[in-house]
């Protein structure tokens, strides 16, 4: 039996049933997952270390860590806020319109709430979405949440100001964003990323100085996108890249789609609530024929709850209704299955918040499966007491599993959550948290109008 000599604190999880997303691995039935400091260091059955601590995994699905990436945590607070709207306008007069109340602290107790409440729900990394940078210290602020909270974040400094703001308003978020690369670096766990202005709302130039900036600092960047053609203008400026980050991007064309696999780039759908305000959805199997690489998020707490495993579920039943329709329209009865359907399986979904959120946040190379060499990110799912489902287990993560399911999760090889306890955060402090922020943000006189997402 291999063992380990590593020693580094190790933790050997035994028994589980593992989704490795991995060819080389595979998945196994009854596997164990050893982990040394903050990597996978073997993955198969039967494994042995005799100085590891062990997790007790029989009757889990062993995953690797889900990743949100589109989440604005700052919004964790206005929880239900915007549950009745429809329109993007509902959006920016009920939610939006209250950044410029978000002090400081406001900014900190938000991100910590939203970033323990992810971890709590297996949601082991995030790219954090932040445009509410009102000042400097706004951004560390939302920085300091994240390193209390441990969560793998890539953290997109909104470059978006006061709809009425100064020219000066930019400079000084470039100049600071450049001082804080300088002064964090990859800072473990936590990464410096680039929120890009979105092109509706300001210039391809503004947008272009802020693309410069992030590549010359080698920084992660990601971008609203919800008018048809800016795929195709960032194209035609020679900005569009793998590093730039697209979410919603439901207007985009096959053309687009098509320049962004040939770039070998994404797109961050964040399905439950595109859907519920009436977006079209048919840009999921567009992108997925393409060879896109797709990736889910949340977007806001504002609007759904933050459930990974509820948008893998809704993309899946999307995706799939699609296909269908499109068979019920052509008046096949009884039906024929046309060729290349069903385009999507559970398991492409959980690709979707595995393997393709990793690559899309940087670290296709080291995240998102569980294989020797890769960062130690996972999730124990417990399948009890009714038992797994039948078929391929990913169905049972994709069509059967939710947040209260969620057992174990393992960030950088530390264990955060056991025996469906989170082991050094407080669910009621991060609550605490959340209703200060509502109880200083949701009093007093409205804002003034503030700048459009």
């Amino acid at each position: 039996m291999p063992e380990t000599t590593n020693r580094e604190p190790s933790l050997l999880i035994k028994g589980a049933a593992v989704l490795s997303m991995d060819e080389t691995v595979g998945d196994l039935t009854n596997g164990d997952i050893l982990i040394s400091g903050d990597r996978i260091t073997a993955v198969g059955p039967g494994l042995s270390a005799p100085d590891a601590e062990i997790v007790d995994a029989r009757g889990m699905i062993a995953i690797p860590g889900l990743i949100d990436t589109h989440m604005h945590a700052w919004q964790t607070p206005l929880k239900g806020l915007h549950a009745d709207g429809w329109t993007f306008d509902d959006y920016q007069s009920r939610v939006f319109h209250l950044r410029e109340r978000f002090g400081v602290e406001d900014i900190h107790d938000a991100t910590f709430a939203g970033s323990v409440q992810m971890l709590d729900s297996g949601v082991t990394g995030v790219l954090d979405f932040c445009h509410n940078v009102m000042s400097p210290d706004h951004a560390e602020a939302g920085l300091r949440a994240h390193r209390r909270t441990g969560q793998r974040t890539l953290w997109a400094y909104g470059m978006l100001g006061s709809f009425d703001a100064p020219p000066e308003d930019h400079a000084w978020r470039l100049e600071h964003l450049r001082e804080l690369r300088g002064r964090t670096g990859d800072d473990g766990l936590l990464r410096v990323g680039v929120a890009l202005s979105s092109l509706e709302f300001g210039s391809l130039d503004r947008t272009a100085t802020e693309i410069a900036l992030a590549r010359e600092l080698g920084m992660r960047m990601t971008v609203h996108q919800n008018p048809a053609g800016q795929i195709r203008a960032l194209h035609r400026a020679g900005l569009l890249g793998p590093d730039i980050l697209p979410a919603h991007a439901n207007a985009a064309d096959d053309e687009e789609l098509e320049l962004l696999a040939e770039c070998g780039g994404g797109i961050s759908f964040t399905p439950e609530g595109e859907f519920g305000g009436g977006r079209s959805m048919t840009v999921l199997n567009r992108a997925h024929r393409a060879g896109v690489c797709s990736s889910l998020g949340i977007d806001t707490a504002a609007r759904v709850s933050i459930d990974l495993f509820a948008a893998m579920r809704l993309t899946f039943l999307l995706m799939r209704n699609v296909d269908a329709a499109a068979e019920r329209e052509a008046g096949r009865y009884p039906l024929e299955r046309r060729p290349g359907t069903p385009l999507v399986e559970p398991r492409h979904l959980l690709e979707y918040a595995t393997v393709n959120a990793a690559r899309s946040l940087g670290l296709g190379h080291e995240l998102g499966r569980l294989t020797p060499g890769c960062l130690a990110d996972l999730v124990l799912v417990d399948t009890e007491p009714y038992g797994m489902a039948l078929g391929d287990p990913a169905a049972h993560i994709v069509l059967q599993t939710g947040p209260g399911d969620v057992d174990t999760v393992v960030v950088g090889g530390a264990v955060r959550k056991r025996g469906k306890r989170l082991t050094d955060l407080d669910p009621a402090e991060a609550g605490a948290a959340a209703r200060r922020v509502r109880e200083r943000v949701l009093s007093g006189p409205p804002p003034a109008k503030g700048a459009r997402e």
